[in-house]
């Protein structure tokens, strides 16, 4: 009796969950390959580059956003620092860069501060606003010194008649591309990398 009584309180407790906007699933959110191309990011010579494991500085990493209609929380199906570290080595390594684990050149530790998506529910349509912001620092390989500490902001902007997790995804998607974008083409990191090389010159 125990053992059904049990099953009976799992059964019961599904709807329960789904009510609370407790979440199995959540957006598959990622960089795609496809997308990226070089850009001054590759104007550097190649570099050995070790990327440090991404730290998540949000204030709440529980979620990315709270659906409209029920306050339930918008998630991703991978930890959102593991996608951040995923569109780094891509970019890099686009660019014409090395992702190393050992002798490296330099080493880049990145930060995500936000990763969000508002959803606004208006009469006839859903505005959705995604923003990505990572906090990069580039060091010295050898000597660990910091050489360039930058911000990278994302933001897309989407307003469609239907609301649908694909269009959460795809502003998301944008709005992590654009962010890369946005370090693939700082002439400073360009800069630093240039340095770096002809620092290590024998």
């Amino acid at each position: 009796m125990s053992g059904r009584l049990a099953l009976v309180v799992i059964l019961l407790a599904g709807p329960a969950l789904s009510a609370c906007g407790v979440t199995t699933s959540g957006l598959d959110v990622r960089y795609p390959e496809a997308g990226v191309h070089r850009s001054l990011l590759a104007s550097a010579p190649p570099r050995r580059v070790e990327i440090s494991p991404v730290a998540d500085r949000r204030l709440d990493t529980a979620r990315i956003g709270s659906k409209p209609k029920d306050g339930g929380a918008i998630v991703t199906s991978r930890p959102v620092t593991e996608i951040v570290a995923e569109a780094l080595a891509l970019e890099i390594r686009k660019n014409g860069h090395a992702v190393v684990s050992d002798k490296k050149d330099v080493i880049l530790a990145g930060a995500v501060e936000e990763f969000r998506l508002d959803v606004v529910a208006g009469y006839s349509s859903t505005q959705y606003v995604g923003r990505v912001v990572i906090a990069v620092t580039l060091a010295d390989g050898r000597s660990g010194d910091q050489l360039l500490s930058r911000r990278y902001v994302g933001i897309s902007r989407r307003q469609i008649d239907k609301g649908s997790d694909n269009a959460w995804r795809d502003v998301m998607d944008v709005a992590l591309a654009r962010s890369m974008h946005d370090l693939a083409t700082d002439p400073e990191l360009a800069a630093a990398l240039t340095r770096v090389l002809t620092a290590f010159t024998p």
